[in-house]
């Protein structure tokens, strides 16, 4: 019986290569591999086509989705190319890591880890550095400021060779000594499994046993006889199983980066695909690749830099002693001879060229949960599949509309956007809408931004619960949303996204849950800051052919209470509540006008009528309610400049003054440049201020003036250098009876009178 040991480095592309190599040198009649006893049913589909890296296993609890662990492969993962080696060859492959079931059962008996801990060497320092990052350590004995660039450079970017293992299984051999058991509390448990698994391959009676596995655990395999049964028995005792499942997932360049934060993760995956495919002209294809999308993107590129960019990346290679260029030597090419050392055009590439935005397939034969069948069902249905990228883009995005857009009134494009405000509803933000402006609530079209995120798998497992298609598991989950839903702005907010995603069944329950909640509603900015949702529903309800006629209904009884306890809401509050009322006061205003009913418009009008003469509101709201009755012609100007002047008299106090201003005046400043009157008391007051007064309350005016358009301002400085406002052109409007006699037939044409 003859046993090999290979600790390669997972995702590493000359570890693969030196792997395939000794495997078929050596022909095992088993391979032992660093992998999760569930990735055993995984298996016979990696020799599918439609499985195709980067893909993940996804090893999770079904009753506890928060236990979770992804398991990731790429192409050039010596893993990944043991699997296909073995399929080839008609090896078994057995796992021999520790299981899930049994690492999610590790967190039931934390005592456990605590113990093994307890048992750790008492080192010094400096052997605690090392034990931290061992790889680094050896690194920076070579002059390597990170393990990763010293890894590549010593065993990946070679053309494969089999007796570098032994160089490995040395140098761990000697880090494993040096550091003892510091920092291996749960290693100890997961190398007695594997040790455990390799002596019942042996037991089993194969001659030539292959173990593929991390390189720092290669060291403790490889004496069985230094390790005893009963030891390694009594790590492994007391572990409680965890039930799991596994599936294959796409995955992406982008999450197998260091970058992404996951820990056994390559700098460069794009780079790293070209060394395994097509390592002698890696370089070259590299820098066209460079080339091309600088030419994409119309930034200045030929092939000379192309040339030049090659060789001066070889040319920092052999100063370093290296066989062929890294992504370091490469990206220093770029900076130099392509952006010309901006860092801006070297940003450009990296997420195409070095780290790369490949996503893999899983084909339909992968055993899947019945809702995701019907999310993939709706996906081709829909047409949306070309939209499954991990890079952003707009649905129905062309040049003449780079934010392309959905149109409501076609069917398809109707459906596509129900659908994808379902998936928002399960928070699988698959796309987002933009509402940057909130113009698009007012048309006929949608706009959304695309990007498929490989973490959505595990989300529409969670999202399983609640029922087998999209429809039904989005109708479930927003009625138990509506249930502990705590305000009327929760279930508004929530009917509105109802509403756009067409879910009839649910519209019901939250209506019927947004009457009972509103009748014991007391509180009035509940009640205001519920409103604009329901508004918007009432105004653009038939975009979506919505029927909202319950709607209408709730909004009858709402705005009438609004309006009766809006006098009192206002009155002694703080200034924080002040703030907030006046924004709510605001938001109710704009909903009304949008709602446009005489009806709503006339009851509103009359209670803004009551505030302004309570000194007890917040001189901020009763400005506002001043503005809003003079904008809608309520109140006409020589009655707002009799406000006004009061409300900057001397018998009120600076700072009162100044939030009344503040709320009269917010949002835009024509109204003091078109009516000289006001102009003139809002001089008159801030001239009759003294130093001190003008110091309290300029933060104040200045925040208000701020907020003005800057043609504004502009013409505002004119007006004070001037002293004066600008005469505007005056026009004669009297009538020619003799003109005026000639258009008369036609007018009573349009109103159909005699």
């Amino acid at each position: 019986m003859e046993t090999k040991l290979f600790g390669i480095r997972h995702h590493g592309p000359g570890s693969s290569k030196s792997l395939i190599k000794a495997l078929n040198a050596y022909q095992p009649d088993v391979i032992l591999i660093e992998g999760a006893e569930e990735l055993s049913t995984l298996l016979p589909y990696v020799a599918e086509e439609g499985l195709v890296p980067p893909v993940a296993a996804l090893i999770y609890n079904p009753k506890n989705l928060q236990q979770a662990v992804y398991y990731p492969f790429t192409a050039f993962s010596p893993e990944w190319q043991t699997f296909l080696f073995a399929h080839e060859n008609a090896i078994p492959v057995v796992q021999m890591d520790l299981s899930q079931s049994l690492r999610l059962g590790l967190d039931e008996v934390p005592e456990k880890i605590a113990a093994l801990k307890a048992l750790e060497d008492e080192t010094e320092m400096a052997v605690d550095t090392i034990a931290k990052d061992p790889l680094g350590y050896l690194a920076s004995l070579a002059g390597y400021t990170d393990s990763e660039r010293w890894w590549e450079a010593m065993f990946e970017q070679g053309a494969g060779d089999e007796a570098v293992f032994e160089v490995i299984l040395d140098l761990m051999r000697t880090l494993r000594e040096t550091v003892g058991n510091k920092g291996q509390a749960y290693n100890l448990i997961r190398e007695a499994y594997m040790r455990k698994v390799l002596r019942k391959a042996v037991k089993n009676g194969y001659e030539r046993i292959a173990v593929v596995c991390g390189a720092w655990h290669a060291p403790v395999l490889e004496d069985l006889n230094a390790y005893k049964v009963k030891e390694d028995n009594a790590l492994l005792k007391g572990i409680p199983k965890v039930k799991t499942k596994a599936t294959w997932i796409p995955w992406t360049y982008a999450r197998i980066a260091t970058s992404s934060g996951y820990g056994a993760g390559v700098v460069s995956p794009a780079w790293y695909e070209l060394l395994f495919y097509n390592r002698d002209n890696a370089t070259i294809s590299w820098m066209a690749k460079v080339s091309q999308l600088f030419k994409e993107e119309d930034l200045e590129t030929s092939s000379a830099h192309a040339i030049e960019g090659v060789r001066l990346a070889e040319t920092l290679a052999a100063l370093r002693g290296l066989e062929v260029p890294g992504i370091g030597e490469l990206s220093e090419a770029v900076m130099t001879i392509f952006s010309g050392g901006y860092q801006s055009q070297l940003d450009l590439i990296r997420h195409k060229l070095v780290v790369g935005d490949k996503m893999g397939d899983v084909p339909e034969t992968i055993p899947i949960i019945p809702l995701q069948q019907d999310l993939e069902g709706n996906i081709k249905a829909l047409k949306l599949k070309k939209y499954k990228k991990t890079e952003a883009v707009w649905i129905k995005a062309t040049a003449n509309k780079p934010k392309g857009g959905l149109d409501l009134r076609q069917e398809h494009d109707l459906k596509q956007s129900q659908f994808l405000h379902r998936l928002n509803l399960l928070s699988i933000e698959w796309g987002m809408p933009d509402v940057a402006t909130g113009r698009e609530l007012s048309t006929k079209n949608e706009y959304w931004k695309m990007e498929w995120r490989p973490e959505f798998a595990l989300q529409i497992i969670e999202a399983g619960m609640w029922g087998n298609t999209v429809q039904q598991a989005t109708v479930n989950f927003v009625i138990h949303q509506a249930a502990s839903a705590k305000t009327l702005v929760e279930l508004t907010q929530l009917l509105e996204k109802v509403i756009h995603a067409n879910l009839p069944e649910a519209i019901h329950e939250l209506v019927q849950e947004l009457r009972n909640l509103a009748a014991i509603t007391k509180d009035v900015n509940h009640l205001m800051g519920a409103l604009p949702p329901l508004v918007r529903i009432c105004r653009y309800g038939d975009v979506r052919n919505t029927e909202i006629g319950m709607v209408d209904a709730l909004l009858q009884k709402m705005i009438p209470r609004i309006c009766i306890s809006l006098p009192n809401a206002c009155t002694s509050l703080d200034e924080s509540a002040s703030d907030e009322m006046f924004n709510q006061v605001l938001s109710v205003n704009r909903s009304l006008l949008l709602l446009n009913e005489e009806m709503y418009l006339t009851i509103w009008q009359e209670t803004l009528g009551r505030l302004l003469d309570k000194q007890q509101i917040d001189g901020k709201i009763r400005g506002a309610a001043t503005r809003i009755l003079l904008d809608n012609e309520i109140l006409k100007i020589d009655q707002a400049a009799g406000i006004l002047g009061y409300a900057l008299s001397k018998s009120v106090a600076v700072a009162d003054a100044s939030s009344w201003l503040n709320g009269f005046l917010y949002g835009s400043g024509l109204l003091l440049i078109h009516n000289p009157v006001l102009w003139e008391i809002v001089d008159e007051w801030v001239s009759s201020l003294n130093d001190d007064q003008f110091q309290q309350m300029l933060p104040a005016l200045r925040r208000t003036f701020a907020a003005f358009a800057a043609s504004e301002r502009q013409k505002m400085l004119q007006l004070v250098r001037d002293g004066q406002l600008t005469q505007r052109p005056v026009f004669d409007t009297s009538l020619d009876e003799e003109r005026v006699k000639i258009i008369l037939p036609m007018l009573q044409l349009f109103f159909n009178e005699p």
